[in-house]
């Protein structure tokens, strides 16, 4: 990985909040020159600092959502049963995160459905059928709060991580 100074992370915490912005505006913002701007901007891609470019899309422009949180734990967690669990996941539309974890759940994964049948139909298919499925918890989300899908929050004060 590689070294962020405090410019690199500024124009991290500015593209975290508007990634469509011009290179010119974002040059403005950050405090550098526009060819300084994309030279770093460049560099911070071709090191996968910065891995994509998404547009958020609000989850109820296709009608009500329903978002569920699993706490799953394996049978047994050797290797190939956590990998083999990991593909499953790779494998589900529904599944719009998956986080192998420490403490009583081995994964917790955040699935995006049209309704509670759905989330069943899910259930049935991908976690009750997996014979290295132990147990699940799930919590229906009833009201998002927050969401910010930065990967992390940049700070800029200073040449220090």
């Amino acid at each position: 990985m590689i070294e962020l100074d405090r410019i690199d992370r500024r124009i991290l915490a500015t593209l975290q909040d508007d990634n469509r912005l011009t290179n010119l505006e974002l040059a403005r913002r950050v405090g550098v020159s526009p060819p300084v701007c994309l030279r770093r901007v460049r560099r911070l891609r071709d090191a996968k600092v910065i891995e994509g470019d998404v547009s958020l899309i609000n989850p109820e422009a296709f009608g009500p959502r329903t978002t569920v949180i699993a706490q799953v734990k394996l049978v047994r967690g050797t290797s190939d049963v956590v990998q083999g669990f990991k593909r499953a996941m790779l494998d589900r539309p529904e599944v719009t995160q998956c986080y192998l974890v420490t403490g009583p759940s081995d994964f917790v994964i955040i699935i995006q459905v049209a309704d509670v049948a759905e989330y069943e139909r899910f259930l049935e298919g991908a976690l009750y059928r997996n014979p290295h499925v132990d147990s699940i918890a799930s919590s229906v989300v009833v009201n998002r709060v927050k969401f910010r899908p930065a990967a992390l929050r940049v700070e800029t004060g200073s040449d220090h991580p």
